[in-house]
This record gives structure tokens, sequence and C-alpha cells, in this order.
């Protein structure tokens, strides 16, 4: 999978710019603040809409504009292709999305056309966020690679937003709560089923990650612990948990509050590792996810990697060349190349190098 141009307009910090890429290895320098991640977020949105940061569409817009457009030319085994994103908040927020300047109406015909893996110094989140980072983390994973889990993911949410609402008015009866219900249990199920099933094919990459990361230091184990083991029950625990739902206001039960354990001897690494050994956990998760893609869809994804390099060891940095040498296309922001050309350049390929300055790009150098 190859990014060939990328257009932007009025996002984050960029008024105009467009950019073709003829390498495997694009580097985009300088300071901090002047919007080298920006370019990031913008290439990681064609992936699933989402920013990666958690920002929402109206903070992804410029200052003072009312509306962002971004434009991507791709290529994967499908051929070419042309993706576009446009939001605007003019009277009422509207957000449109088209592949090969067709209107796509569904997020599942869109999310997966391109596939990314980014590392970010905010991924230790994943380790120490607690369930929430963890689940979101295979949720995402599965859900660009799988178009039915993504489908019934968002229908599973809709229906929660729904019965959440309804156990807000506390004069709705326990009829109105059937049909959701009915869609949680279903929805949810088949959910966990395909989480189960990932956790279990992720372990073995997880571990040999881990090992070679570590040098066979850190032995974790990954594992799913469900609260809910099948439709029946599903429906039965809903019903049951109706009174403290009602009382709490939310939905207490469900594939929502389901856990994602990273640790050894039934302790949660959160507890007990230290910080190295988290962000050692992080890239092997990360790394795993990449692995992980490229063997499910058969496309290899391309790496976005955030200023993350700088911050590692010799080992860590081996390992991240490792990697590059399998990616399809790596992009990476950085102050300078000083210390980092030393390793990326002992892979013997051309690099593209772009300078970022307060909201304007030059290209740098090619060498």
């Amino acid at each position: 999978m190859k990014l060939e141009t990328l257009r932007i307009q009025n996002f984050r910090t960029y008024s105009e710019a467009k950019l073709n890429f003829s390498s495997r290895l694009i580097f985009f320098i300088g300071e901090n603040g002047e919007g080298k991640t920006n370019l990031l977020e913008a290439i990681s949105l064609f992936s699933n809409l989402k920013s990666f940061r958690e920002n929402t569409d109206d903070e992804l817009v410029k200052w003072n504009e009312n509306f962002f457009y971004l434009d991507c030319i791709i290529k994967n085994s499908d051929g070419v292709k042309r993706l576009e994103i446009g939001f605007t908040n003019q009277e009422t927020k509207k957000k449109k999305f088209k592949v090969n300047e067709t209107d796509v109406k569904n997020k599942s015909d869109f999310i997966g056309e391109f596939k990314t893996v980014i590392f970010t110094p905010n991924d230790l989140k994943i380790v120490e966020g607690g369930p929430a980072e963890r689940r979101k983390f295979v949720d995402y994973l599965l859900s660009v690679s799988d178009n039915y889990y993504l489908n019934d993911l968002l229908e599973y949410n809709r229906a929660l937003k729904h019965r959440n609402v309804l156990l807000k008015n506390k004069f709705s009866s326990r009829k109105e709560f059937l049909p959701w219900n009915e869609i949680l249990s279903v929805r949810g199920q088949r959910i966990i089923n395909k989480r189960k099933e990932f956790i279990e094919n992720l372990k073995t990459i997880f571990s040999e990650n881990l090992k070679n990361l570590s040098g066979g230091k850190d032995e974790f184990e990954i594992r799913y612990i469900q609260r809910v083991s099948n439709p029946d029950t599903y429906t039965q625990a809903l019903d049951s948990s109706f009174e403290i739902d009602l009382r709490v206001g939310h939905t207490t039960v469900g594939i929502h509050r389901d856990e994602i354990f990273i640790g050894k001897d039934n302790k949660d690494i959160e507890s007990f590792a230290s910080q190295g050994q988290k962000r050692s956990v992080a890239i092997s998760l990360r790394t795993s996810q990449f692995y992980y893609v490229q063997k499910i869809t058969g496309e290899t994804p391309i790496l976005l990697i955030d200023d993350v390099i700088r911050e590692l060891d010799i080992k860590r940095r081996e390992y991240f060349v490792d990697l590059i040498l399998n990616s399809g296309q790596a992009f990476f922001t950085t102050t300078d190349l000083e210390g980092i050309k030393d390793y990326i350049g002992s892979l013997d390929e051309k690099i593209e190098v772009y300078k970022v300055s307060n909201g304007f790009i030059e290209k740098y150098e090619s060498s």
C-alpha cells in the first residue's frame, strides 16, 4: 500500500497544501508545535475517519474557518483510488466522504480502504488507560479488517445510546427496553466471539514481538475477559440489571464493560511494570497490529511514526528498523535527522524530507 498524493485545505494549522510522495520513507522535520503531527493526523483520518488524538471534527478545522477538506491518491492491491473527506460546521455540521469521486453513505464502506498503523508516545495509554483504551485498540483493529464487525459495533453503540437515553427517563417501562436489549444481546455476542478469536490470534504475534524487543526479558500474557457468556444470559443479565441501570442512569452490563488483560500471574501490567516494560508492551501491540492487518487483509499497512524513535534505546531502535524493512511505506515526524539517519541509512534507500514551519511545508531534500 502506498500514499502517492495528499491535499489539505483548512486542516489544523494548514490553509492549503499539496504533497506528492515518490519514496518509501518520508520525514517531516521541524520544531515542536509547528504542525508535523497534524500531517500524520490528516493521513490517518483516511483510515477510520477519526483523529488518533481524539479531537472532534470541529477541532480539526483551521481557526476562523468553517470547513476542512482532505484528498489523497492511494495505490493498493485493487489499483489506484482517490479518497476524499470533507467536513463543514456552517449552519449544520456535515461530514462527507468519497471513494473515486462517488459519495459513500456508510462509514463501513469507507473504513478499511486505506490501512495505517500509527506509533505515538501516547500509545502508553493502551497499557495505562484501563479497559476502555484496550477495548478501543481491539475494536479499531477489527473494524479496519472486518466490515461485519464494524457494522455490529456501530449498531451495538447505537442501541446502547438509545437504551441509556431511556434509562435517564426514570418513567420508562421495562417493555420499552426489549428491542434495545435484543440488539445488544445479538450484536454483543457476535462482537464477543470475534474479539476472543482476535485475541487468540494476537497472542503468538504479541509474545514473539515482545520477546524480540526486550531480548527475552519480558513475558506477559494477553487475554480477553468477557462479562456475558451467551445470548440467553446476555438478555437475562440486561433484565436483571434493570433496577441498577435505572438508578445510575446507564447500562452496566455488556461488551462495553469487557476487559483485555495484559500482565503476569493474574496481575495487570499497569500495577507493577516499569515504564520501560510498558513502552515495550505498547510497541509490541502496535507491531502486532501491523502484522495482523497484513495477514488478514493481504495489504501491507503504511506506518505513521510520530516522534517515537528518538525516545528509544539502541535495542528498540534496531527493532524499528526491522519493522520498517517489512513495511510498504513509512512517514516519520522528528525535530531533526541527527542520530536517526544512522539507523535509517542502513536501509540504503532514498528518503524524502519535508521542512515544516508555521503551517508551511517545503521539500527540504531527497537523498
